[in-house]
């Protein structure tokens, strides 16, 4: 709960003593039911919202250079650098910020929460006649960017500009790329492939599919097929096939000792951030999308020592079982009354 107040030693009213922690119980509720992460994604220029994430996902499950599975997208949390500032707030934590340092180095000079998106009090039909996308979030790119369409199996990157994003002004979790010119069907969406590959040093990276189905560097572009002859979803029956030589390979060949000699070395490669190291000498290894072991969080923690300036936050903290259940100035006034009856609730009767 983060809220600021003014300390005055002088009796106050219980309206003017109700009021403000009115105030307070209402930002802590809002914080608390609102404060969540608006994925936004880029397509050239522009940004798209994709979703939402709570604030323990994005700490526990999906932090930077983690996959966000939507509904219709995998969408890779993108780092620091892509972040905005504004709707944060900087955290004053002077042991976690030291154990941080300790970890990451000093260049880490503070701690900021995740951006807050304003809310705007307009009528319902001026948010439609003048309606405004909020962009302010968690920016995410998608990841891995081979998608498969399910109708005509056209296995292609996204920046071939085969596959069209489309998105929803209020059906955000709705966002996917269709197949615009399929053959078997009228703009069906596409499903990101769920194969990827990483090394023992972190790097992430696609699939090399025209690698793989042709079995080393080659110089033919035909169209790629991932071919699903059974619903298992066995390795063993996906076939990779190219149109134009006719190469075709099964999955399985990327897998286990086999997959050791078919699959090239690491390009060293860090999708969040954009960027290629300038070498790796390791070797690839097929994951699959959604594995658990591709993504692991690192916690710390430090004692927080309460400071004598946030009295009423820490007082309204307290009592916020009892508080909570406050909707309006005069049930707050009898909440109050409630626990000073019993014996309570004396700290805040200096405070406005």
């Amino acid at each position: 709960m983060k809220a600021i107040a003014y300390q005055n030693h002088s009796p106050l009213k219980v309206e003017a003593q109700s009021a403000a922690i009115l105030r307070l119980c209402e930002s802590a509720r809002r914080t608390l039911t609102t404060h969540l992460g608006l994925l936004y994604i880029f397509k050239t220029m522009n940004k798209y919202r994709i979703g939402e994430l709570r604030p323990s996902q994005i700490m526990f499950s999906y932090g930077i250079g983690a996959i966000a599975d939507l509904p219709n997208l995998a969408a890779m949390v993108m780092g620091l650098e892509e972040w905005q500032r504004q709707h944060t707030q900087v955290i004053t934590e002077d042991r976690l910020l030291a154990a941080v340092q300790e970890q990451l180095g000093a260049q880490v000079q503070q701690l900021v929460s995740l951006p807050i998106p304003e809310e705007t009090s307009q009528p319902f039909a001026q948010k439609l006649s003048s309606y405004q996308p909020n962009l302010e979030g968690i920016p995410v790119a998608p990841f891995p960017t081979w998608m498969v369409c399910p109708k005509c199996d056209l296995l292609a990157p996204i920046t071939d500009g085969l596959f069209e994003l489309k998105t929803f002004r209020n059906r955000h979790s709705e966002a996917a790329y269709h197949h615009i010119n399929c053959t078997k069907a009228i703009a069906p969406k596409v499903i990101p492939v769920r194969f990827l590959t990483a090394c023992e040093k972190g790097h992430l990276d696609d699939f090399p599919w025209r690698y793989f189905v042709h079995r080393g560097s080659s110089d033919c572009k035909g169209s790629l097929r991932l071919i699903e002859p059974s619903v298992s979803g066995a390795v063993t029956d996906i076939v990779i096939k190219c149109d134009t030589c006719a190469a075709s390979r099964r999955m399985s060949d990327a897998f286990g000792l086999s997959g050791k000699q078919n699959m090239p070395r690491c390009r060293g490669r860090h999708p969040h951030l954009r960027s290629f190291d300038d070498k790796c000498d390791h070797q690839m290894k097929t994951m699959l999308l959604g594995a658990s072991n591709s993504w692991f969080s690192l916690s710390l923690s430090a004692l927080s020592i309460p400071n004598a300036e946030n009295k009423l936050e820490q007082y309204i903290d307290s009592y916020w079982l009892t508080l909570e259940e406050a909707d309006s100035a005069e049930m707050l006034k009898a909440l109050l009354r409630i626990l000073q009856k019993q014996g309570k609730g004396y700290e805040l009767e200096n405070y406005k």
